[in-house]
């Protein structure tokens, strides 16, 4: 008997025509990914009857559906899928904005065990949160989480599925891979030394009487915030804040022509956050939290709170 290796695991997905069915013959994509936490989530409740032993009496399943989700390093092309589930959006001539749509997705793992594998699979699955940390002398890195209907073991593959190799394209980088950094409000542009960005749409499970099943997954809010660390320049950040004025936000990671994103967001308020001295020997930073709101600005306006462009020159 050979045991799983981490290093050798498959992760991959399959866009869902119909929420929460598996594609026949499916042509799975493999992802490109650092860790994952995906789970089958099984729900049980113990029974709380009285036994005179002092036993307990049961424990009963009530419920499952899928959690957790998987680490990244940004590539271009590699979560174009996932950004349209995670903004309820649809890529249109190479735009993202947060919408109303729904993208599922089933997800398989691959473990190596020697002579039989081992598949675990997550069915009707939407993306519910990805966030991108983007620090200095660092890769851009990510989280998504995800919120499924159902899972399942096997020893085989799907009958006739097929595997795309993950692409390889170059990890981003927040040096020469970061650029074009716009605050609203701010000129020249701050020196930034790391910024955040924190993205859920705010799903739910839908519970059911009468199934274990799910009923379905409900979409909330689209809600966009994040951080910003700053070396402390002059007054313009801090105005922003102190006088809750709006401000906006973009930037563009990526260092090849036609291989880069813009993320937009055109309205956002800074919600907290101060010049901070951590003690001798240091900078003073001006560590920011903010939130994006709706925007209607713009002409035509831009009926959203974020936009990512890809394919950038």
């Amino acid at each position: 008997m050979a045991f799983a290796d981490g290093s050798g695991t498959r992760l991959a997905y399959i866009a869902e025509v119909t929420e929460g069915t598996t594609p026949a013959t499916p042509a799975f994509q493999n992802l490109r990914f650092t860790g994952e936490t995906l789970t089958g989530e099984k729900q049980t409740v113990i029974s709380d009857e009285i036994r005179p032993d002092g036993n307990i009496p049961d424990i009963v399943k009530v419920g499952h559906q899928v959690s957790g989700g998987f680490g990244f390093e940004m590539s271009y092309s590699t979560f174009d899928d996932h950004l349209e589930s995670l903004l309820c959006g649809t890529w249109a001539a190479d735009v993202l904005t947060n919408a109303r749509d729904r993208h599922a997705f089933t997800f398989e793992k691959t473990f190596e065990t020697g002579a039989t594998d081992v598949y675990r699979r997550y069915v009707g699955c939407l993306i519910g949160g990805m966030n991108l940390d983007i620090t200095a002398k660092q890769i851009v890195t990510g989280n998504a989480t995800v919120l499924g209907r159902t899972f399942a073991s096997d020893t085989a593959i799907i009958a006739g599925a097929t595997y795309t190799t993950a692409g390889t394209e170059a990890v981003m980088e927040a040096a020469s891979g970061f650029a074009a950094l716009d605050f609203g409000g701010v000129s020249p542009e701050m020196t930034i030394k790391g910024m955040t960005i924190n993205i859920t749409n705010n799903l739910r499970p839908q519970d059911q009487v009468g199934s274990d099943d799910l009923a379905g997954i409900g979409l909330g809010q689209v809600d966009v915030s994040g951080t910003m660390s700053a070396y402390l320049e002059d007054t313009q950040v801090l105005g922003l804040l102190d006088n809750h004025t709006a401000s906006s936000l973009s930037f563009t990671i990526g260092t090849i022509t036609n291989e880069k994103y813009t993320f937009r967001i055109p309205k956002l308020y800074f919600s907290s956050g101060d010049a901070l001295t951590p003690g001798n020997n240091t900078d003073v930073m001006i560590d920011m939290n903010w939130q994006a709101v709706y925007s209607n600005l713009g002409s035509p306006a831009d009926d959203f709170a974020i936009e990512i462009t890809r394919a950038v020159a």
